[in-house]
């Protein structure tokens, strides 16, 4: 990317980038047999929840309701377990939001996609006000493959712009990504 985030800034200085033991990308994740079945579950009931409540799903994209709450909430865990932080596992009604809190306190919003060369993708008009850091996660479920990440002002902007037949949105190859721990 042409402009280095201040985390990533921040990063450097610290000599987090030097540091042997840091985690490049892509980082991949087999689901356990317990962790399949509390996405499965957890998928069904975010979808009731939010549906019951006439919240109406943010998927871009052809995949099934159930395909797009399983993936994403299977991305959360991936996520969560690269970080060694624990995702919002709570259900209630919510469109959006912040799926993870990193150690540093950057607020993450994860997007999960079955395409293996997918993009970041983030939907127009929506302010992600509470969203620092976007994450792309790729699922061959059960094994998720985080690709990389943006701050919301790298992928939120009129440069970002694309349209993949579903509406414009903005987008981000994962070449465009960050490839260290956010």
């Amino acid at each position: 990317m042409g402009k280095m985030s201040d985390l990533h800034i921040e990063m450097q200085e610290s000599g987090m980038l030097d540091d042997p033991d840091y985690y490049p990308l892509e980082v991949e994740y087999t689901l356990t047999e317990l962790e399949q079945t509390l996405c499965e579950v957890g998928a069904e009931m975010r979808h009731a929840t939010a549906r019951s409540s006439g919240v109406s799903n943010g998927k871009i994209g052809p995949q099934s309701n159930k395909e797009t709450d399983l993936l994403g909430l299977g991305g959360e865990l991936a996520v969560g377990k690269w970080l060694n932080v624990y995702p919002d596992l709570t259900i209630y009604a919510r469109q959006g939001g912040v799926d993870l809190t990193s150690h540093s306190g950057k607020r993450i919003d994860v997007k999960t996609t079955k395409y293996s060369n997918g993009k970041l993708l983030a939907k127009m008009n929506t302010p992600y006000e509470d969203i620092d850091i976007f994450v792309l996660v790729t699922a061959d479920y059960p094994t998720f493959t985080i690709r990389g990440w943006a701050t919301k002002e790298e992928l939120i902007n009129s440069n970002t712009i694309v349209n993949l037949g579903h509406g414009n949105g903005h987008g981000l190859d994962q070449d465009q990504l960050h490839s260290e721990t956010p």
